[in-house]
């Protein structure tokens, strides 16, 4: 199958107040297309009951180069770049109507059971459905990321219905609302244009969750956000939003 190709265009939801694509609009995109591939090759969200299989992110990071608006026609071209043991490993490049890069992605990706919502190995030959591409939208691989010691909390939440997707968990995009949410006072999501997130445990219905945020150096660098349950024992997710 090698790379997919997507037309999309620039939704109303995707945008700020600026009328500015935002990062969690460029993921959604992004998202979407992951989802029309695997659709395609057969182990798609309609497919679930068929295969028993569904894809849960578990780290992803996403450069923005701009930030067009409302209506702005775009091209997202996505593959696989094939396993690495238990992970999988997926890349985006998301295009204008000129061709110029809005944003690119890597991601990596479980495997898990839909029923038992168990992590599965992959299957012998999946990846030869999908098509494997080598090529990287960076040049550097992502890295595991750390949460920030003696870091304030910073806003508490109580997952509610809407937070859940089909897996019956916090979906992904959720935990950047969360990180974006928690940024200090005068700081807003597009002073960054970059980010990474690494999720770690599953958030359910019925949650609480807390966010422990600050800056990594100072405040021109990159602001961390772990996402735990608010006595601190349990972690969801970390965030690091920065701008380079």
């Amino acid at each position: 199958m090698g790379v997919y190709t997507m037309e999309a265009s620039v939704h109303f939801n995707d945008v700020n107040i600026e009328n500015q694509l935002t990062m969690k609009g460029a993921l959604r995109l992004m998202q979407e297309a992951s989802n029309c591939h695997s659709n395609q090759v057969g182990y798609g969200l309609n497919q679930i009951p068929q295969t028993g299989y569904s894809w849960v992110l578990h780290q992803q990071r996403c450069h923005m180069y701009q930030r067009p608006g409302w209506g702005t026609k775009l091209t997202i071209r996505t593959w696989s770049r094939g396993a690495e043991g238990l992970i999988c490993l997926r890349d985006f490049e998301m295009l204008d109507e000129q061709g110029n890069k809005v944003a690119v992605a890597t991601t990596s990706w479980l495997l898990i059971d839909a029923r038992s919502q168990k992590m599965l190995k992959v299957p012998a030959g999946m990846m030869d459905e999908y098509g494997t591409v080598e090529d990287a939208v960076f040049d550097e691989p992502m890295k595991r990321l750390k949460m920030l010691t003696d870091a304030p909390k910073t806003w508490e939440y109580a997952i509610l219905k809407r937070d859940i997707d089909i897996n019956r968990h916090v979906n992904n995009l959720c935990y950047l609302d969360y990180a974006v949410e928690s940024l200090p006072a005068g700081v807003e999501a597009v002073d960054f244009n970059d980010v990474t997130i690494m999720y770690k445990k599953a958030a359910l219905l019925g949650d609480s969750i807390a966010c422990f945020g600050d800056w990594e150096t100072d405040e021109h660098g990159a602001y961390v956000t772990a996402v735990k349950d608010p006595g601190g024992a349990h972690l969801h997710a970390v965030v690091r939003l920065e701008n380079k």
